[in-house]
């Protein structure tokens, strides 16, 4: 674009030399030449201008996704992965994991058929035999486990117990996604 108007005032110069030099006296100015020079003027500062207000928009625009980004990254980076356990019974998984965050501890629940992520209780349980374990309740969920050494449990909310495994933040994820498809 800003070929064309550099051409154009070319062209009206070279324009306004050939007027002057082939009368062999003193010529007046070519009023065509003048008017397309004022003409490319105003075309020149019009484009410079709306090339600002577009330069602007996108720099506002561009700040305003910068600022977004931001914030997601701050989101996701104040929750941190603690501790998960995840056992399957045969025909259903059961999953926990444990987060923290600066607005609170929160945990992820699957009980094989409902899940709940929110911030939780826990309390000390005890199964028919008389084994305690750490009742977990997110929302309206409730899952517990038992930690003896390195063998882990969960209970479900019937009792019954089931070998567990430990998660470690990876295999957390990864079986998040599987189970809640």
């Amino acid at each position: 674009m800003k070929k064309k108007i550099f051409m154009t005032l070319v062209a009206a110069a070279m324009a306004a030399t050939v007027f002057t030099a082939c009368g062999g006296g003193e010529a007046a100015p070519a009023p065509a030449a003048e008017e397309a020079a004022e003409e490319t003027e105003e075309v020149a500062e019009a484009e410079a201008e709306e090339t600002e207000e577009v330069e602007a928009e996108a720099e506002e625009t561009e700040e305003v996704e910068e600022e977004a980004a931001e914030g997601e990254e701050e989101v996701a980076s104040d929750i941190s992965y603690v501790d998960g356990f995840y056992a399957n019974d045969g025909t259903k998984d059961f999953m926990i994991a444990f987060y923290e965050s600066s607005d609170g501890d929160v945990a992820y629940v699957n009980d094989g058929e409902n899940e709940a992520f929110a911030e939780y209780t826990v309390e000390e349980d005890t199964t028919d035999d008389g084994t305690a374990y750490l009742l977990v309740t997110v929302g309206g969920l409730k899952l517990g486990y038992i930690e003896d050494g390195d063998d882990i449990y969960l209970v479900d909310d019937e009792g019954s117990v089931y070998a567990a495994a430990r998660l470690s933040e990876e295999e957390a994820e990864e079986l998040h996604s599987i189970v809640t498809q």
